[in-house]
């Protein structure tokens, strides 16, 4: 916590792709319209954001494919395709299943 002005306020920490999942969203900048809508979809930690398939994000009312870029620019996840995705991987093609 940080005190301006003699009030104590939430220090806010700057989007960072070594962002922890437990942390609170709420403690994440971001723009407080999509801080909304994602409280009220019941996303509320950076694992609950990064763990959601992009359609998921995109179903959620007031947010769209520029607030999916930022969320996922924020959270280290450059797409849908990194480490967390809406299809399930398929087997590596190099995958060596021999004897």
């Amino acid at each position: 916590m940080t005190t301006i002005g003699g009030k104590k306020e939430q220090a806010m920490i700057d989007p960072s792709p070594e962002l922890p999942d437990d942390m609170s969203m709420a403690n994440v900048e971001l723009p407080p319209k999509v801080q909304q809508a994602l409280a009220a979809a019941g996303l509320t930690t950076v694992g609950d954001v990064r763990e959601a398939p992009d359609t998921k994000i995109l179903r959620i009312r007031g947010l769209g494919k520029s607030s999916l870029a930022l969320l996922r620019k924020t959270l280290g996840l450059p797409s849908s395709q990194g480490v967390r995705c809406d299809t399930t991987p398929t087997q590596a093609k190099n995958d060596d299943r021999k004897g």
